[in-house]
């Protein structure tokens, strides 16, 4: 049995690169359908290099498929990303079919499944990401594990949560036989969040305090950043804010890449909102948006002010956030249109609007079930019940309580966030 078929890359699904085709089938922009089947015919071209090298029978064959790709994409204008990404696709293709060594496309793949992921195209995603695993040679490497990681992500923003849970485990057993601990505890962390949504909160939250501990020994800054960082959120999920705003900052703190930051300073804002800071969660938020963040992560950004809105009363702001997100729904993975769906039943709660509220919940409960979101299901029954009752906290959103007196480390991030706000405004948070 070769390395690759105990590793499970004998059991990827075949290339016929359907994600691309269907978005070629479906599109009524020309540009667009253009641009799906020129990534069809780059993986494509990927799949037939991975299956040879130059000195194989049909190399004369490859290197025209070669040629007859790049000039289809040399072709397509405008140059947007997805062009560029797919041209330095065929430009480092064709150094592979000289050199006879195909690895060297891993990171142009990885890089365009990374820019399709947040685009939220999941399935073109994956799509890339298998094609990287069948390009393997049975060796156990930094790419392989790679690959590996960003595939379990992929599919955990998919909502396919028992899928992620298995890649994350095989990526953590691959780090591990080359003694790779930095992807080993990513592995972990992305095991944790797998947890958090399915509602194994406490397990959840000591995995992450074990990685931890582990990436400050180590002096891996950027594992703990991203260990602060889901700690953070795994305490929120428990009701414990206080607790995860300075680790949620310290995140953003930690970080270097500025998406990542952005990411970090989102969540900061959520957890003083939902402690009740609600000037210092606008801020955060407003910076967000304003940074020209990733779609995911725009679109959380604009949940959390569609929520602070409700929870101040503020219809206006509600409305507006609303009317930007309903655009947008069949965009939203399956766990961010249940957060949509509670969070804007809650808000046409606390607007009067009890008919409409219970609708939205009901629909979150429906999506929620679907896709095995288990902490999402009991959060959003429970707020329907909360509605049912007229007892929903968002009644009281017009006039809401002042906040309990923070500690000295929430109250030094609340601090930093203020001068951050005064002396950035609206630009960047990078």
């Amino acid at each position: 049995m070769t390395e690759a078929r105990k590793h499970g890359q004998s059991d990827l699904p075949s290339a016929f690169h359907d994600a691309f085709l269907a978005r070629a089938a479906n599109a009524g922009d020309e540009h667009i359908k253009t641009c799906a089947m020129a990534a069809f015919l780059t993986l494509r071209l990927v799949d037939q290099l991975a299956k040879a090298g130059p000195s194989a029978p049909g190399a004369a064959s490859r290197k025209y498929q070669v040629k007859s790709t790049s000039d289809f994409v040399s072709q397509i204008c405008p140059r947007t990303t997805e062009v560029n990404h797919l041209a330095e696709l065929v430009r480092v293709a064709s150094g592979a079919t000289q050199a006879g060594f195909v690895r060297v496309l891993y990171p142009p793949m990885l890089a365009f499944a990374y820019w399709l992921e947040e685009q939220l195209r999941l399935d073109e995603a994956l799509d890339v990401l298998d094609t990287a695993l069948r390009m393997s040679d049975g060796r156990v490497a930094d790419e392989e594990i790679a690959t590996q990681l960003q595939r379990a992500r992929a599919l955990r923003r998919a909502g396919r949560l028992e899928e992620a849970g298995e890649g994350y485990a095989k990526a953590g057993a691959l780090a591990i036989a080359i003694a790779d601990h930095r992807s080993e505890l990513l592995s972990r962390i992305g095991r944790a969040i797998v947890l958090q949504k399915t509602g194994n909160l406490p397990e959840s939250e000591r995995v992450l305090r074990e990685v931890l501990e582990d990436a400050r020994a180590l002096g891996d800054r950027d594992t703990e950043a991203r260990a602060c960082h889901d700690l953070a959120v795994a305490l929120a999920r428990r009701e414990r804010h206080a607790e995860g705003v300075p680790l949620a900052f310290r995140a953003y703190e930690l970080y270097e890449h500025p998406a990542h930051r952005a990411r970090a300073l989102s969540d900061t804002g959520t957890l003083l909102k939902e402690l009740g800071h609600y000037s210092a969660a606008k801020d955060a938020l407003t910076l967000v948006v304003g940074s020209r963040p990733p779609t995911d992560l725009l679109l959380l950004a604009k949940l959390e002010l569609l929520d602070v809105g409700a929870q101040i009363g503020d219809r206006i702001s509600f409305e507006r956030w609303r009317k930007e997100l309903a655009a947008d729904r069949d965009l939203m993975p399956p766990d961010v249109q249940v957060d949509f769906a509670m969070k804007l039943g809650a808000g046409l709660a606390a607007f009067d609007r009890s008919t409409d509220a219970l609708a939205e919940l009901d629909r979150a409960i429906a999506l929620a079930e679907r896709h095995g979101l288990g902490e999402s299901v009991f959060r959003a029954e429970r707020l329907l019940n909360e509605v049912r009752e007229h007892r929903s906290r968002q009644h009281d959103a017009a006039a809401p309580p002042s906040p309990l007196a923070p500690s000295p480390e929430l109250q030094r991030a609340i601090d930093s966030l203020r001068r951050l706000r005064e002396s950035q405004g609206t630009a960047a948070v990078s």
